[in-house]
């Protein structure tokens, strides 16, 4: 048989070029761990995350993903929706490729506001798919450097006692526990106001 293995000079040149192929794939899916479903892959290279600031156009994106990250809390589908239209917020949106996948919105404070100037991180989502892959990450730094911007100089936020991962996130970026408020939520249920200052 020589040294070409089992399947001679074409089975050893066809094994060469799956290894190189497989190596290529590999390359190629760098840094996604899990495609978002529904996003594709141009030239096979990853679906990048972006941000831009929210449009009017996105209200029925907010309402629709305020719905499903937080029904169990609240009409937050009609509130989240209504406080963007109104200007009171700043919002940023993360899309992933073309596709919108999260938002985050913290509240606007007057110029005359007096100091120390104090905001709240009113809502941060990102649709179920496409969790755990950086978007909430990113989403919160934008914010932390557009509360910055707006020289506010504490940020304060409210997330449900069982929301382990949102908890965790907050934690990596500074924010800190500062006491358990009850009966926060329309539906009753207990929150955790967190403190970061800028």
């Amino acid at each position: 048989m020589g040294n070409r293995g089992r399947f001679g000079k074409y089975g050893e040149k066809k094994r060469i070029e799956r290894l190189n192929q497989a190596r290529l794939e590999k390359i190629a899916h760098r840094g996604i761990r899990t495609p978002v479903p529904g996003s594709a892959r141009k030239r096979g290279r990853p679906v990048e995350m972006t941000l831009r600031p929210a449009r009017p156009s996105d209200a029925d994106f907010i309402r629709d993903l305020s719905r499903k990250a937080f029904h169990k809390y609240g009409s937050y589908e009609f509130l989240l929706p209504r406080w963007f239209l109104s200007g009171s917020t700043m919002t940023t949106i993360v899309l992933w490729g073309k596709r919108r996948i999260g938002y985050a919105m913290f509240a606007r404070i007057r110029p005359d506001s007096p100091s120390p100037r104090v905001s709240e991180l009113l809502a941060i989502a990102v649709e179920p798919g496409a969790r755990r892959q950086g978007a909430g990450d990113l989403l919160l730094k934008e914010s932390l450097e557009k509360a910055r911007e707006e020289g506010i100089d504490t940020l304060i936020l409210h997330t449900a006692m069982d929301n382990l991962p949102g908890q965790a996130l907050f934690r990596k970026h500074g924010f800190k526990p500062a006491r358990v408020k009850e009966s926060f939520y329309p539906e009753g249920q207990n929150a955790l106001a967190m403190v970061k200052d800028l």
